[in-house]
């Protein structure tokens, strides 16, 4: 019997249901099943399973040549450097670029060199398929990690689509393994699966790891009456654009986009209303103008809500009368958070601290440094705009007390050495927060909010947190579904 190519190092003990979902995935393609989507809890070792069938595989001589597929260039490092210490004899390009290296040379690579393949970026993806270097021949499989956003918001004339830099790949008949995370729902799963067409294979387990489940703690109301007056004003302006943008579009008897009017900023999206609707680029010009405008009212608010509350007055809300008294006292949110994570550091926990905004991240950090009079060691801050950010995690993970970040890490980075998580300001969709409480693997979820403006929000958040660890820790097995 011939020496295996590839597989798990001796450090990697594989858990029994890794091996038995390694096995069905197997069985799956042999039976004919093109597209194999796993959907497991995080931190259950989704992708190492991927690995381990991509290495059987190999061995068994049925492919030679594999594309990986992953949404960010730093995740497709980590995700390479992570699959080599794990497995021996995986030789994986990291997302290689035309500026640097020829195609020629990529190509003859991965013909002469023994290489598994490539690990790509989607975006370097379309880049190589929409100027004909790469075509599903040029590998036997398709692994993309983190595939929750597959397919995009609803668009009235084509429905569900497929991600802009994935486009095509659901027409390759090569094998693909499609990994996403267990919180994203069935019903979205479903869409994708619509787009891949036949041969499709759902596996869909809850694997119960104990020392991953969060408890999710009653948000922290923060009570600043002039908050509420300054978020009335914006939105009495927002809907008053709203309302004109959709009279226009009644006007012209124009549906299926009032749910979602920044559609209509998009150049293929006008130019299929020119054609249908035979509008003309004056009133295109209009509702351009108007929805920019109503974009614009909506990160006013966030702004001054979470990065700079000077900019008010300089904002459109500057004629309110409030304003200079409420920029008199400190922000009350950032005291809150102060107060939480002093708590915090003297029962000697690890913080992990998340914003939504660049600008808030770098608020937080300069606050909590000046009143708790840290080290530079003690408080990290990430924001994807550095390349060292892998570095400062891993400073973090030594000796830091305090890691402040932005969703560069709400995708396939663990932060296991956190003991609670604050979410200062969250993401808008809950699938995007259960990321990002994934990242810690468990542990306390705090929550914080103004009351009022922000209040009924965050307590449906939280109930919704609640639910969905409730029904995953009801769930025994999950299910499997053929499509």
């Amino acid at each position: 019997m011939s020496p295996k190519k590839c597989g798990p190092k001796e450090i990697l003990k594989l858990r029994d249901y890794q091996k038995d979902l390694t096995q069905e995935i197997l069985d799956r393609l042999e039976e004919g099943k093109r597209n194999v989507f796993l959907s497991l809890p995080q931190g259950t070792g989704k992708t190492i399973i991927a690995l381990s069938a991509m290495c059987e595989l190999i061995n068994k001589h049925d492919i030679e040549s594999v594309l990986v597929l992953l949404p960010r260039r730093v995740l497709v490092d980590q995700w390479v450097d992570r699959a080599q210490e794990l497995f021996y004899g995986l030789g994986l390009m990291k997302n290689p670029t035309l500026s640097k290296m020829s195609i020629e040379r990529i190509r003859g690579w991965l013909k002469h060199s023994g290489a598994t393949g490539i690990a790509m970026t989607c975006h370097s993806f379309r880049n190589y398929v929409r100027k004909g270097y790469f075509c599903q021949e040029d590998f036997d499989l398709v692994i993309v990690d983190e595939a929750a956003d597959l397919v995009v918001a609803r668009d009235f004339i084509e429905g569900f689509r497929m991600l802009a830099y994935l486009a095509g790949l659901e027409k390759w008949e090569k094998p693909k393994i499609l990994i996403l995370p267990y919180h994203v729902s069935e019903k979205k799963i479903r869409r994708m699966i619509r787009k891949f067409g036949r041969h499709c294979y759902l596996i869909r387990r809850y694997i119960r790891v104990s020392q991953f489940l969060c408890t999710v703690n009653d948000p922290v109301i923060i009570k600043d009456p002039y908050i509420n007056t300054f978020v009335t004003a914006l939105e009495e302006r927002y809907r008053k654009i709203r309302k004109n943008v959709n009279r226009i579009l009644s006007k012209h008897g124009i549906e299926g986009y009032r749910e979602n009017l920044e559609t209509l900023l998009n150049p293929r999206t006008l130019e299929r209303l020119k054609k249908i609707y035979r509008i003309d680029d004056e009133t295109l010009q209009q509702i351009q103008t108007m929805i920019a405008k109503y974009i614009l009212i909506q990160h006013v608010k966030k702004w001054f809500l979470y990065s700079n509350r000077e900019e008010l007055s300089r904002s459109i809300l500057a004629a309110q009368k409030d304003v200079e008294e409420w920029l008199k006292y400190e922000d009350r949110k950032l005291l809150a958070l102060e107060n939480i994570v002093r708590s915090y550091l003297k029962q000697d926990y690890k913080i992990y601290i998340f914003s939504q905004y660049i600008t808030t991240a770098q608020l937080i950090a300069d606050f909590l440094q000046k009143k708790l009079q840290l080290k530079p060691r003690d408080i990290v801050l990430i924001t994807g705009i550095d390349e060292d950010q892998y570095i400062k995690l891993d400073s973090f993970k030594r000796a830091g007390r305090i890691l402040v970040t932005t969703p560069v890490f709400d995708k396939g980075t663990d932060i296991p050495q956190a003991d609670a998580i604050i979410v200062y300001t969250h993401p808008l969709r809950i699938e995007r927060l259960l990321q990002v409480i994934g990242r810690i693997r468990g542990g306390e979820i705090v929550l914080l909010a103004y009351e009022g403006y922000e209040e009924e929000i965050i307590n449906q958040v939280a109930d919704r947190l609640r639910q969905a660890f409730a029904k995953v820790e009801g769930e025994k097995d999950g299910l499997n579904r053929h499509f």
